[in-house]
């Protein structure tokens, strides 16, 4: 090879095996000199490339031409380096470093051109993805924290620095310990984490961080280990995800789930869990628990007269006073509308249930001041012992729930433990209850009329409707058997409007007969004295085409003391319908005469309590007397019940009383045998 290009042989140990590209080029750009990498780039062979010009190796494309160029530029003496990158056909792009240079010969004379050019796709690819990674690093939200083998900080990203509040300069060099809070004295909260990543790539939890204002940030984190070409620990990497929001979302979905909306008391799905730990718990160190079963009384009539706010407001007032009564270990749950259960979940002896109750009824007593207004609320409390009362929760919360149902019925306002007589009386309870529903169902229930005279005519001028119930296996079943239990599970409701209905076509009935032409009366309890009242006696009216003067409900002076003004409004819509209205037991309770004034009612009836012995007891007598004398100076007629004989009916009618009514008449009697009663009734009196 002439022109100074005759070392091929040095040429070969430089350039031949090198993973650069390399072409040399003589004075005439004549290609003298291609390597391996050369040919396998250009997809040529050796030999063709040997002997040709540069312009048919280099095409004149955007990418070439400028080696084209720069290799005449350097015929001239002149290096020239620069970056290119080509488009792969696969797809991506690869980068070179490319270099152009003279090639000298010993007196400084320009042979020709050296071409070199070196691959630089991986670092490019590899600074790329530094570049990516950096980003990321920099503008992910969650928290990022880089710590070195020493388990010191190195690095942290924005969002880190966002959620904790310290800049990136307080944390550097610090152990990640230093922002976590301890719980406890001694403790060290990353030490789980270290022991994990010990034999772990990779570790998740839930770290609480310190904020630099001093508020606490749950996180979720996951921390990785990341090891050395050596196999050395490098880094560690944190991620943090801030919890916080999903914390309150979670809280939030927990109160709907597990807590009442107006109290904040946990509810029957968190006590029943709540009652089976302790369960568990009482069970494992052979001790007691408690249920006390709370019902506010008459809680009712403070809703319908103060209104449903008021209401809320003291149910709000009663949780606070019970929680306080707890303490931190009891539950106090609210059950029902008026109705709270309390846990007692470890007791020494039932005396601490006994003197928790006692506590209640005391705070209770003290007036609730709401809506400007100071109310007294009183409360019935049941109380079953665990293990003795049940075995398992239901059967605890229903024993103490009998309990205090006992209380009601002996008074209110106290509290008392369950016994297993108890659990027998709400077992015949229930299963009278099933019967009720089967009576009614099956229509095995009557009307019986018992007669009303005037004392000084001897007239019959009414009857009274008194509920029967003909039970196929015990027979003719009297109202105070079942009356109770069918007001306090609602079955009254029906009950009391099928006997209206009954009584108004029985009565229409006797008058298309020419029988009798007198009001019909219809006890109503105090559950049905409402406001489907007015509706269900419309609607039997209607019906059975009863003018409303020939029917008269009696209402119990306790019932209407229980809310006065609704009591009057509810009257004052009955008497303009033309219905007849009586106090019924009238002396049994407490009425304000004030209040009895303002009642549009028609009759008293005095209670039979005061007429059984009134020949015998002053005191019932003088009742029965100052009865009959108020409802003359209100201008009210006064009927007697209970009268058994011709003494007490005499006696009563020197009082001056208008009617009455009682076995020495009649006894109550069914429907088909009144027009034979009348009959007789009237040839004895003629």
């Amino acid at each position: 090879m002439s022109n100074g290009f005759s070392t091929r042989g040095l040429l070969d140990a430089l350039f031949r095996h090198t993973g650069e590209q390399v072409l040399v080029f003589d004075h005439d750009l004549i290609c003298r000199f291609a390597n391996k990498a050369a040919c396998d780039y250009k997809s040529m062979t050796e030999e063709y490339l040997l002997g040709h010009h540069a312009s048919t190796i280099f095409s004149p494309d955007r990418y070439e031409s400028t080696t084209y160029g720069a290799l005449q530029k350097a015929l001239s003496g002149e290096t020239i380096q620069y970056r290119i990158w080509r488009d792969q056909h696969a797809g991506g792009q690869r980068g070179f470093d490319v270099r152009i240079e003279p090639v000298p010969d010993s007196s400084g004379q320009f042979l020709g051109a050296l071409f070199s050019a070196k691959d630089i796709s991986a670092q490019m690819q590899a600074e790329e993805r530094a570049r990516l990674a950096m980003m990321m690093f920099e503008h992910t939200t969650e928290g990022l924290m880089m710590l070195g083998a020493t388990r010191r900080i190195q690095m942290v990203n924005p969002a880190f620095t966002h959620l904790l509040g310290y800049s990136m300069e307080e944390t550097i060099r610090n152990e990640p310990e230093m922002f976590v809070p301890s719980l406890r004295t001694g403790e060290q909260p990353y030490a789980e984490v270290w022991h994990a990543l010990e034999y772990n790539h990779s570790w998740q939890g839930e770290i609480t961080y310190r904020r630099r204002d001093g508020r606490h940030v749950p996180t979720w984190q996951t921390m990785v280990r990341v090891r050395d070409g050596r196999g050395e620990i490098e880094h560690y990497l944190a991620i943090l995800n801030d919890l916080t929001e999903r914390q309150r979302f979670e809280h939030q979905v927990e109160q709907l789930v597990y807590y009442d909306v107006l109290t904040g008391l946990p509810n029957r799905a968190l006590l029943s869990d709540r009652i089976n730990q302790a369960m568990v718990r009482t069970e494992r160190r052979a001790g007691q628990l408690a249920i006390v079963f709370i019902d506010l009384d008459r809680f009712k009539a403070i809703n319908n007269s103060l209104g449903n706010h008021l209401g809320d407001q003291i149910l709000q007032a009663v949780a606070t006073r019970l929680k306080r009564i707890a303490g931190e270990e009891g539950t106090v749950s609210r059950y029902g509308a008026d109705q709270f259960v309390t846990l007692l979940p470890q007791i020494n002896s039932p005396d601490q249930a006994s003197t928790f109750s006692h506590h209640v009824l005391d705070a209770l007593c003290v007036p609730h001041e709401v809506g400007g207004q100071s109310l007294t609320v009183t409360a019935s409390l049941g109380i079953s012992v665990y293990p003795d009362d049940g075995e398992n929760r239901e059967a605890l919360i229903q024993h103490a729930e009998t309990a205090m149902h006992a209380v009601k019925k002996a008074g209110r306002n106290n509290f008392r433990f369950y016994t297993q007589d108890m659990n027998q009386r709400s077992t015949e309870f229930l299963l009278l209850e099933n019967n009720l529903r089967k009576g009614l169902q099956k229509q095995e229930f009557v009307l019986y009329y018992q007669p009303q005279i005037d004392l000084k005519t001897r007239a019959v001028v009414g009857l009274e409707a008194l509920i029967r119930w003909q039970h196929p296996e015990f027979g003719i079943v009297p109202p105070n058997r079942f009356i109770s239990a069918a007001e306090e599970t609602g079955l009254i409701m029906p009950l009391g409007k099928w006997v209206i209905q009954e009584a108004c076509k029985q009565n229409k009935a006797w008058q298309n007969a020419g029988v009798l032409f007198a009001p019909v009366a219809v006890n109503v309890s105090a559950r049905q004295f409402g406001e489907q009242l007015e509706s269900l006696t419309r609607e039997a009216l209607e019906d059975t085409g009863l003018e409303a003067h020939w029917l008269e409900l009696e209402v119990t002076e306790s019932t209407l003391m229980e809310d006065l003004n609704e009591a009057i409004l509810m009257l004052s819509t009955l008497k303009q319908m033309g219905v007849h209205l009586a106090v019924d037991d009238f002396g049994t309770g407490y009425s304000s005469l004030a209040y009895l004034k303002r009642f549009p009612i028609d009759k008293l009836k005095v209670d039979r309590s005061f007429i059984i012995d009134i020949l015998e007891d002053p005191d019932d007598a003088a009742i029965a007397g100052a009865v009959i004398s108020l409802a003359k100076n209100l201008r009210l007629k006064v009927i007697a019940e209970g009268v058994e004989n011709a003494a007490q009916l005499d006696f009563l009618a020197e009082l001056g009383c208008d009617e009455i009514q009682g076995y020495w008449i009649a006894k109550p009697l069914p429907a088909e045998q009144i027009p034979i009663f009348l009959a007789e009734w009237n040839a004895r009196k003629s």
